[in-house]
């Protein structure tokens, strides 16, 4: 491992000793306007593999990638009005564009309905790294998967084992960076701009509503709602309350959340067992309850709610309409997250979902 501590005098040298890593496969650690990034040549399969090696990142988790204006970005992902609008009017800039992937970046950085994240990084060094390499670099953040996010290298090397430090060829080292907020993250393929991860650069939209028109869009909308609350499970229980009628797509919700937390079992309607449990990590839990069989409140807290109710935990809860006084009365619990999500059938895949949290 190497670490350059760049300055003007040595700019160019570095940029050129960073490229050379990149061309061999390696992997470089590069500064951005939000923290660290770790970057690798985002169409080599070997060196993305060696990426995921490092993160060590719950499989099936997108990473983003960096690309130098809008016109290298529309070489990997289809773009519609609403991604060019945000390209010629917010970037570069601390947002992350997520559009139809076009299949020429290494398919483990997609999502699972083949979608990708666009970063165009408002950092001069970086933007001068990328234009000069010609092909776009991971742009996902230094640390390992759940550590503290970088803002100087001493927050990398504190929290990463010597497996992983060995993995990192090059270091680009600008100093202790502002310490802003993450990226705003923005899916442009789905209708009225739905914001999935707030940063810097705060999205106006009249109110959290989705229109996904397959399972798999359902789907992903569950698992990047999760996402974006992984921190909150550091401190409080979240609780998903799903309202729908039969066959809206309140399942197929779930299995996004699964997803989002990293569970890989197949997830199916509770409807006979009234809940299910899937473990998420070390001791905590996804709880999967379909209250439909229920006649009365009190039988939520004979199914063992209150022993649910840890923090790190996520309830999923079926036909909430029938528990409404119970949620009412978690709701004042501070350490109790809750999120409603209505879904509504509109045609035979197409669902309209908002949510409200």
């Amino acid at each position: 491992m190497k670490i350059i501590k760049v300055n003007k005098a040595n700019t160019k040298q570095s940029i050129q000793e960073a490229i050379t890593v990149l061309r061999a496969g390696g992997l470089i650690i590069y500064p951005t306007e939000t923290c660290y990034g770790v970057g690798v040549d985002a169409t080599n399969p070997k060196a993305i593999a060696k990426l995921l090696k490092y993160k060590r990142r719950p499989e099936g988790k997108a990473i983003s990638i960096a690309v130098v204006d809008g016109n290298m970005a529309k070489e990997y992902v289809t773009t519609n009005e609403t991604a060019e609008n945000i390209y010629k009017n917010l970037l570069p800039g601390p947002i992350t564009v997520i559009s139809s992937s076009l299949g020429k970046t290494v398919s483990q950085l997609e999502a699972e309905n083949h979608t990708i994240g666009i970063r165009i990084p408002d950092y001069p060094f970086t933007l001068e790294l990328i234009k000069q390499f010609g092909k776009p670099i991971t742009a996902t953040s230094a640390n390992s998967s759940g550590k503290k996010t970088p803002y100087e290298i001493q927050d990398i090397l504190n929290n990463i084992s010597t497996k992983q430090s060995n993995l990192i060829d090059l270091i680009l080292d600008k100093g202790k960076l502002a310490n802003n907020p993450p990226s705003t993250v923005v899916d442009t393929t789905l209708n009225n701009l739905p914001t999935l991860r707030q940063g810097q650069i705060k999205i106006a939209r009249p109110e959290n509503v989705f229109i996904t028109k397959s399972d798999i869009q359902t789907q992903v909308l569950g698992q990047e709602l999760i996402q974006k609350h992984n921190s909150t499970l550091d401190k409080k229980c979240i609780i998903i309350a799903l309202q729908g009628d039969l066959g809206a797509g309140k399942t197929q919700f779930t299995k996004g959340v699964a997803k989002g937390l990293g569970i890989s079992q197949v997830i199916t309607s509770p409807t006979y067992l009234l809940v299910k449990d899937y473990t998420i990590q070390n001791t905590n839990k996804l709880y999967h309850i379909d209250t439909w069989r229920t006649s009365e409140e009190t039988e939520l807290d004979q199914l063992g709610l209150h022993d649910m109710l840890k923090i790190g935990n996520v309830i999923a809860i079926e036909w909430v309409e029938k528990v409404e006084q119970t949620l009412g009365r978690l709701a004042k619990n501070r350490d109790i997250k809750i999120i409603w999500v209505t879904i509504e059938h509109r045609e035979k895949h197409k669902r309209e979902i908002k949510i409200f949290e």
